[in-house]
């Protein structure tokens, strides 16, 4: 392992990202600078051009866009609005009322949504003008938007357990499995963080009247096909009827055909749900470009198997290398965006973590969740400027000082998984039997 190369390298990647390149023709570009110096050129774009078309052709990937495509199109159906009003109309009356119904909303519309971001901006549009006019405070609104997106990331269908399970070889319906208790359990924990403090603060929140067994009878009416698709999404998943790639076709046909029921399919909204597919895609298959070209580099140069050596020398315990993985994963939240720290690190850290007798789908949920911490914490927090670009009246100040309650209870909600990994591996082992290492 040559240091000075590996500086280098490093060097130009932090330059093109001071410089705003996109993070993953950065990632391209220095590590094609990389395995021209070793390899030569020929051997650089042949690296290039084969990595290219093994994210094109790589069956499993194809989830990505069809399960992207589920979520854009599933919002088009109105059903965003339709789960928010249900919420409404079962919690309102709560302390905390449209607070803790956006939450739990935002958990339901995961099951839909892939996307962290997609999920923030949509409740940004939907939930923001109904808070705003009811009188909840505005820093309370803005953290609420911008923190609860996060949970589809965790609750399937995940783009970032997806991206995952290629990365560590893992079986994806697995990584879905597990990913059932820690969005639930966040979503509980965002919401016993709001009643507790709008209960010593009511005027954060104010109460909503009771809604009737009528409208609630009618709200549930109204989202019940986003149940029945989610069930048979998942139901088809899980029992082995179905492979991801197979779920995510079946889920987005059955909203495509959902939305055409409600009448709202037109030029326009299927220009909006394919365009937006295809740019979210565009950017995690670019970025997945160039990290494997990264990654090629530090392979053939030597410095994979000089950190996997390092971190097995060290003699640490499992569960300390766990934790300083972790916190590698929350510095760079800070400086990267959450979807290329699993493409920088997962290659690197996951292979010497699983020779140690690390549970790989208790370390896929770990890394999600600091993944939605990254999410969340200055100065990337691309929730946060999502939130800014889809509602421009907020101050950076006001979304940040919202965020800040719910980031304590995402940390919260971190330790507990790292302290009881039972909490990430009992569905998966249950229905599926031990994780292997493949």
């Amino acid at each position: 392992m040559s240091v000075p190369l590996l500086v280098l390298i490093l060097a130009i990647f932090a330059i093109l990202m001071v410089l705003r390149l996109p993070i993953g023709l950065s990632l391209l570009f220095a590590g094609c600078v990389g395995y021209i110096i070793i390899r030569g050129p020929i051997p650089a774009l042949s690296a290039v051009a084969g990595r290219i078309w093994d994210i094109g052709a790589t069956y499993e990937l194809s989830a990505v866009p069809q399960f992207l495509l589920m979520g854009y199109l599933a919002h088009v159906a109105g059903v965003t609005t339709d789960l928010y009003m249900a919420a409404r109309a079962w919690m309102g009356h709560l302390k905390g009322s449209l607070v803790i119904a956006t939450t739990y909303a935002a958990a339901a519309f995961g099951a839909a949504c892939g996307s962290i971001t997609s999920s923030t901006a949509v409740f940004a549009k939907v939930a923001i003008p109904e808070m705003l006019k009811l009188g909840i405070n505005r820093r309370l609104a803005a953290g609420c938007v911008a923190t609860v997106g996060t949970l589809a990331g965790m609750i399937p269908p995940s783009v970032n357990l997806i991206v995952y399970g290629i990365l560590a070889r893992q079986s994806v319906p697995q990584l879905f499995m597990a990913g059932y208790i820690p969005g639930a359990m966040t979503a509980i924990a965002y919401s016993a963080m709001v009643y507790t403090r709008v209960k010593r603060n009511p005027a954060l929140a104010p109460v909503l009247p009771k809604a009737s067994w009528a409208v609630r009878r009618a709200s549930v009416g109204k989202v019940w096909g986003l149940v029945v698709l989610a069930v048979l999404v998942m139901g088809g998943l899980f029992s082995g009827l179905f492979t991801p790639t197979e779920a995510g076709a079946v889920g987005a046909g059955g909203a495509f055909v959902m939305a055409a029921a409600r009448g709202r399919l037109n030029g326009q909204s299927l220009r909006e749900a394919f365009g937006s597919t295809a740019r979210t895609t565009s950017v995690i298959f670019i970025t997945l470009v160039g990290a494997l070209i990264l990654s090629s580099y530090l392979a053939v140069s030597g410095v994979s198997t000089s950190i996997s050596n390092w971190l097995v020398g060290l003699g640490w315990s499992p569960l300390a290398l766990v934790g300083m993985y972790m916190a590698i994963l929350l510095a760079l939240g800070c400086i990267v965006d959450p979807i290329s720290m699993m493409f920088l690190t997962v290659p690197l850290m996951a292979p010497p973590l699983f020779h140690l007798g690390v549970n790989p789908i208790w370390l896929g949920i770990l890394v999600e969740k600091t993944l939605e911490i990254g999410a969340l914490t200055p100065p990337m927090a691309i929730n946060a400027f999502m939130l800014k670009t889809v509602v421009p009246e907020f101050s950076l100040q006001e979304i940040f000082g919202g965020i800040w309650y719910f980031l304590q209870v995402e940390l919260v909600t971190l330790a507990l998984l790292i302290i009881f990994p039972v909490l990430s591996t009992v569905l998966p082992e249950a229905v599926f039997g031990p994780a292997t290492v493949s």
